[in-house]
Parts: structure tokens; sequence; C-alpha cells
């Protein structure tokens, strides 16, 4: 089981669900795809948000080995307009909570949206 902690009007009141699947009926949000790589220096994330708000992504560590972040849509997306057969419904935010397996700076997470793909750098702690 994946526990899932979501902040917010989704974005500022607390709530905990839990699911496996990546998708949460219930809060209309899905787990994006991402790569994570370890450089000698930095760690850097790259998650793929498309429809995505760019007024409306947060990002924060709640532990200095994880990295957390929430961003919502423009409007509803259907797994249909994503070429998804399998499954049926909607959304309108993305969530994940990705570990990191080296400790990281939050102080000094640099991010930048392009073409729906959010490259996050954060530093290594030493």
């Amino acid at each position: 089981m994946i526990c899932r902690r979501f902040t917010g009007d989704k974005m500022n009141s607390e709530f905990s669900l839990t699911h496996e699947s990546g998708w949460n009926v219930a809060a209309a949000c899905i787990e994006p795809l991402y790569n994570l790589f370890v450089a000698a220096n930095e760690v850097v994330l790259t998650i793929d948000l498309p429809y995505v708000n760019p007024k409306r992504i947060k990002l924060h560590c709640p532990s200095m080995d994880m990295i957390e972040i929430l961003a919502e849509t423009l409007r509803k997306i259907t797994f249909k307009e994503l070429g998804v057969k399998h499954r049926h419904g909607e959304f309108t935010c993305y969530h994940a909570r990705i570990r990191v397996p080296v400790q990281v700076n939050e102080k000094k997470i640099v991010s930048k949206l392009k073409r729906g793909v959010l490259e996050v750098r954060v530093p290594r702690l030493k």
C-alpha cells in the first residue's frame, strides 16, 4: 500500500488517502510519471505534467530524503484524452511523494516547466 498525503483546497487543508493504483478517484488526482537522476552534486527529477497550470505547482521536501509535488491541471483531463483505453474517469491534479536515495537541500530547490515536463534540481546535502 502507498500512503499519499495531500494538502490544499486541494492545496491548503490536510487530509490523508491511501491507494495503490496511482489514481485517487475521491481526490481526482493521479500520480505522474517521473525520472530520478542522482548526480554527484545534485538530484535531477523530471516529471510529466501535461495540461498543468504553472502557477499551481507546489514543491517541497517533507523530509531530507523525499520530494513532494502537487500540481493542479488547467481543466479536467480524461484518461481517454491521454490514450488510455483500460481505465475510465477524469482527474484535476497530479500528486507524488518521491523518495530520493540521498539527502537534499530544500532551500535551494529550482524548477522549470517546459512543454508539460517539470525539471526539478535540488542540491545534495554534504
